[in-house]
């Protein structure tokens, strides 16, 4: 029995909170009628079109106005859970192992901007070993030419190292950039078991690719991938100019969720 009133206090509030959307069907379902039954004059007919184009017009401004407002809400919360003042577009995390010792680390990405009067960029990085170079550009999406982004502070951050840089200029909410900072690190690979990860600090509208390239002659064992929180699984390795390669797309990657790719040399 109480289930019963349960599921018909459930309907009556459905019923109430869409009453106009059911007013809506009504005037429609009682214009039908009388046009099959009474055979109303043309005024009747009218009036009761006019308001039933009014009371939808009602119905569809209300689940308009309600839905823009939720979608601001959750834009807003969305930028707020991000440390950074941009969401990613795409992005390429690249490893290029040169040799057991040396390496390039490259990450380029299409990104828009969530916050107004951003004028730099923060990376963050960690693992051993040392970066010999930064190199930071960027370009709009729309360009050809990269431009240069002066490094303006450094120092030790969360068991690794963060870099700032200047834009020379300022970019506000919606405005996109193609953004590329490429280090050259020696040391960062010294074990037999190693690996490289990926941390979302902002949110993607597609997946994120990440691309590990293996020193001329060697071909590593035991790849895997794992997604922080999940067991791993294996992967393989195809051949490119002669060298080991994976190359793995990230979906569905949450804001602070970390992935990682890890092999035996």
């Amino acid at each position: 029995m109480r289930a019963l009133w349960e599921s018909v206090k459930g309907v009556g509030r459905f019923i109430w909170k869409n009453a106009d959307a059911f007013f809506v069907i009504a005037i429609a379902f009682g214009v039908v009628v009388a046009e099959v039954v009474g055979h109303p004059s043309p005024e009747v007919v009218d009036g009761a079109t006019l308001g039933l184009l009014g009371v939808t017009a009602i119905v569809l401004l209300r689940d308009r106005v309600g839905r823009d407002d939720l979608d601001g809400l959750r834009r807003l919360a969305s930028d707020a859970l991000s440390e950074r003042p941009y969401e990613v577009v795409w992005q390429c995390n690249e490893w290029d192992l040169k040799d057991r010792d040396c390496a390039t680390i490259r990450k380029t990405q299409q990104i828009r901007f969530t916050r107004d009067l951003v004028s730099s960029m923060d990376h963050w990085s960690a693992g051993p070993g040392k970066i010999e170079r930064y190199e930071a550009k960027w370009k709009r999406p729309s360009g050809k030419q990269w431009i240069p982004a002066e490094k303006i502070h450094e120092f030790a951050a969360r068991r690794g190292q963060k870099v700032t840089y200047s834009l020379d200029e300022e970019h506000s909410r919606g405005d996109m950039l193609d953004w590329c900072i490429e280090r050259d690190a020696v040391g960062r690979f010294p074990d037999n078991h190693e690996g490289v990860s990926l941390e979302a600090g902002t949110k993607a509208e597609h997946p994120r690719i990440m691309r590990v390239t293996w020193p001329q002659g060697i071909t590593p064992s035991n790849i895997e991938l794992r997604y922080e929180g999940q067991p791993s699984r294996p992967i393989s390795s195809k051949r490119r100019a002669g060298r080991a390669v994976v190359e793995e797309h990230i979906n569905g990657l949450k804001v602070g969720q970390s992935v990682e790719i890890g092999w035996i040399w």
